[in-house]
């Protein structure tokens, strides 16, 4: 049996291979910076590969920093929208290959039928073949929300592999996947460690560069050198 220690992926995990990924290939981000701590290793080496991969953004991340006088919400939220795309072009997905739906953030839960509804139309565009999700408990409401929600809004049969973005600072016993639950598989940064962290890079506002909210959220350094330079996390549940 699998076991767990100290934080770390289970033992027995699997090596993902993104040859074996089929495009066209969609990240869902619940928030912006989200894709770039939990999966932009292996974004950048499936674009690399050439392959075709699509993003979709669903909250507007516009509640990080609420007591800001310097970034509104409104101007927070552009903020937030603009470093996403910049930080997935650094990992090779253009802007036309972005989707963002603009849900309220650290409310997702409360909308979960007009986000199936707006991913649905985002999936048209190009229908996945293969979509990485939040894992269904991951701690945070939102990435929880986001499994919940989308996970019934995937268009036909398409392979779903759940990353991690708190879990391994944040996950309590429960949170990871009970045996049998799930297989875990891990993709090592590697080559693409400096994109990565290019691409982690480009969210500034979550950063520390916002200083007038004392209160307000920034990325812990030990948490960006975990995901830069552990490997990647992913769940495939089993049927």
């Amino acid at each position: 049996m699998a076991a767990r220690v100290n934080g770390t992926p289970p033992r027995q995990a699997g090596l993902l291979d993104p040859a074996a990924l089929t495009g066209p290939v969609w990240v869902v981000a619940p928030h912006p910076d989200d894709e770039a701590l939990g999966c932009g290793a292996l974004i950048a080496a499936l674009t690399d590969a050439g392959q075709e991969v699509w993003a979709l953004l669903l909250s507007d991340g516009g509640f990080s920093h609420p007591a800001s006088a310097a970034y509104p919400r409104e101007r927070l939220v552009r903020t937030r929208l603009a470093e996403w795309r910049a930080g997935l072009a650094v990992l090779g997905v253009p802007a036309e290959r972005t989707a963002a739906l603009g849900f309220p953030d650290g409310a997702l839960a409360g909308h979960a039928q007009e986000i199936q509804e707006a991913a649905r139309a985002a999936f048209r565009a190009a229908p996945p073949a293969t979509v990485l999700l939040p894992w269904g408990r991951d701690p945070h409401p939102d990435h929880r929300a986001a499994w919940a929600t989308l996970h019934a809004a995937l268009p036909g049969p398409c392979r779903v592999l759940l990353y991690t973005v708190w879990l391994q600072e944040r996950g309590q016993e429960g949170d990871w996947p009970a045996p049998g639950e799930a297989r875990t598989l891990t993709f090592p940064p590697s080559g693409w460690a400096d994109r990565k962290a290019a691409a982690i890079a480009a969210h500034a506002t979550q950063l520390g560069t916002i200083t007038d909210d004392p209160g307000g959220f920034t990325l812990a350094p030990d948490m960006i050198a975990r995901a830069v330079r552990e490997p990647e996390t992913y769940f495939e549940v089993n049927p």
